[in-house]
């Protein structure tokens, strides 16, 4: 007996086991998610929910977040190091004096714009960078000429006149009224002429006048004036008006150089000798120095301009003794604000929004700066600027770029709406990226920089983020601070709630070919549980199609799912707990022109 030829079904599988993550573009790749949350692909290639976070500390006022062999944190005026509140309990909270910016040289931290140090070793060693002082009202300021070691010169043995004295003795002293400027002699006998004394100095002595200070500062002297009619001196005295280094050094004098025709005793107004750290945008240590930049106002003048600290002092911004231990600056011609600083390849680079500025060099002298026009920093974003791995990563104008020889947008994956301010950290090879969409609300995002996938996580608000033996730690807007793999602090109570939803799915099925039912496998907790929807034709409405409960074992769950004929349609899969995904199986069958 003959039966009739039974109408076979022509189907079709794909499978899915490779997940890449976040991809918002129209025409995403397979195995990507057009929206996610709370999703992370550390176990690649799968999916998975992310980790508990640890909260760590919750703070008042959060400003600031570094590691220094532990972690430090500013919350309101006080600077914490370990978990412990610092000396450094007096920072300011004056709108312009925030935000802080916090960088680390060795040992120390120091803090701007408040120009604070803690050395975490020494906790006595902290303080201000920066030594203000004025005489006490009513004191008196002594100048006498002496030598470097501060010791006055033999007055008795000296003679002031236009010309050289006759018949002097070894080692009697000539100040040479004569030459333009004046100049000090001294007598050798075994010459039989005067020598020049090469290095000529002024002792100025007042109460407290060296207290704070080193050999070396270099400090900036005003107020020092002269009411006597002699001018010569009068112009001598009033040249010490200036930016000096300190060669010797007690409590109630300094020494610095300098000559006058006289001492002299100065009783009436103040004088001030100050060692001054200029107003800085952006810290950054490199070599052994500390490096910033300032646009805007600094001592009634306007600047733009870089500057680097003394070899090894962070303390002192103005010693220019011609040596490799100099202080260094140097004027910008571009225009508009700095907007970040970084240290890449063993040289600081200082970002504007349209471009960057390298500084080449060994030492000051040789110090040279190379301008490269680009898609710098965007204004706000400087949290988001860090090197790793031979690349700059930063949050520009037109998203996020890995710099190398010049920058390349790395965040077209997360779709043309535009960033802006934000944080970002780095631990493990991921590049955490705290940013503010266009909508006004922010997300959390994760990169893999080595394969170039993105993950959003949620809506965190981070101000900074530190990492610290392979932990990554983030410092949130409103006071708590995270441990994002949690390896410290308490874990958070509740478990994670999560989704992704697929992108449109039927653009690319040729021969009518339909989506006929789904096959997952994943692993869920023991707790855990996943909803599936679907959503046809963009219509915002997501039709619940089974849940699954997790056993805490990996298990291939079935779901038969029947949907309408359409033109396209999207999955979403959402829960709680700890979930990893394995693969999507969609099994296609060939339909007709119909619908």
């Amino acid at each position: 007996m003959l039966y009739p030829p039974l109408d076979s079904v022509n189907t079709q599988r794909i499978w899915t086991e490779q997940f890449s993550g976040l991809d918002r573009r129209p025409r995403a790749y397979d195995g990507t998610f057009s929206a996610m949350g709370n999703m992370t692909g550390e176990p690649w290639p799968l999916l998975s929910s992310r980790k508990k976070r640890g909260v760590v500390k919750e703070l008042e006022q959060p400003l600031g977040l570094m590691a220094l062999g532990k972690l430090a944190w500013i919350d309101g005026s006080t600077l914490y190091y370990g978990g412990e509140p610092t000396a450094i309990n007096d920072l300011s909270l004056e709108e312009n004096m925030l935000p802080k910016r916090m960088a680390s040289m060795g040992s120390y931290i120091v803090i701007w714009p408040d120009k604070k140090y803690y050395n975490t070793v020494d906790p006595m060693d902290s303080g201000s960078l920066e030594r203000l002082y004025e005489t006490p009202r009513g004191e008196t300021v002594h100048y006498t000429l002496c030598d470097m070691d501060g010791v006055d010169y033999p007055r008795t043995d000296m003679t002031e006149s236009a010309e050289a004295p006759e018949s002097p003795d070894d080692g009697d002293y000539w100040l040479n009224t004569g030459a333009s400027p004046h100049a000090l002699y001294q007598w050798g006998g075994q010459q039989n002429s005067w020598v020049g004394v090469s290095s000529v100095y002024v002792r100025i002595a007042a109460a407290g006048i060296g207290y704070g200070l080193s050999v070396g500062d270099g400090v900036t002297l005003s107020g020092i004036s002269y009411s006597g009619e002699n001018d010569a001196l009068k112009e001598q005295l009033e040249g010490l008006n200036e930016t000096m280094l300190v060669q010797a050094v007690d409590r109630d004098y300094i020494v610095v150089i300098g000559i006058i025709d006289g001492n002299y005793t100065q009783s009436g107004g103040r004088v001030r000798a100050d060692r001054t750290a200029p107003a800085l945008d952006f810290i950054i240590e490199n070599n052994n120095r500390l490096w910033g930049c300032r646009y805007g106002e600094e001592n009634g003048e306007f600047v733009n301009r870089i500057y680097a600290c003394g070899l090894g002092d962070f303390k002192n911004w103005s010693r220019y003794a011609g040596t490799s231990m100099d202080s260094y600056y140097v004027n910008v011609g571009t225009d508009g604000p700095f907007t970040g600083a970084v240290v890449h390849r063993g040289n600081p680079w200082f970002f504007k929004e349209d471009c960057v500025h390298r500084i080449f060099g060994d030492y000051p002298a040789s110090y040279q700066m190379q301008t490269t026009f680009c898609d710098g920093v965007q204004e706000g974003s400087e949290g988001t600027l860090l090197a790793y791995n031979g690349a700059v990563f930063y949050l520009g104008r037109h998203g996020v770029q890995l710099f190398e020889s010049l920058p390349q947008t790395v965040s077209k994956a997360l779709g043309e709406g535009k960033l802006k301010k934000g944080a970002a950290g780095q631990a493990g090879g991921l590049y955490y990226l705290s940013a503010q969409e266009e909508t006004g609300t922010w997300s959390l995002y994760v990169m893999n920089t080595e394969r170039g996938t993105w993950h959003r996580q949620d809506d965190a608000r981070a101000i900074a983020f530190a990492e610290l033996g392979g932990e990554m730690y983030m410092l949130s807007a409103n006071g708590e601070l995270y441990a994002l793999d949690g390896t410290e602090g308490e874990k958070e109570p509740e478990d994670v709630t999560w989704y992704a939803e697929s992108g449109i799915m039927g653009y690319d099925y040729p021969d009518h070919k339909y989506l006929s039912r789904f096959v997952l496998r994943m692993q869920l907790g023991e707790t855990a549980d996943c909803q599936v929807s679907i959503q046809y034709d963009s219509d915002g409405i997501w039709q619940r199609k089974g849940t699954i409960q997790g056993k805490g074992k990996v298990k291939t769950y079935l779901l038969p799912i029947v949907p309408r004929r359409c033109e396209h349609m999207q999955i979403r899969l959402e829960g709680h707990g700890e979930m990893r995904l394995y693969g999507i199986a969609r099994e296609m069958a060939l339909g007709s022109d119909g619908r």
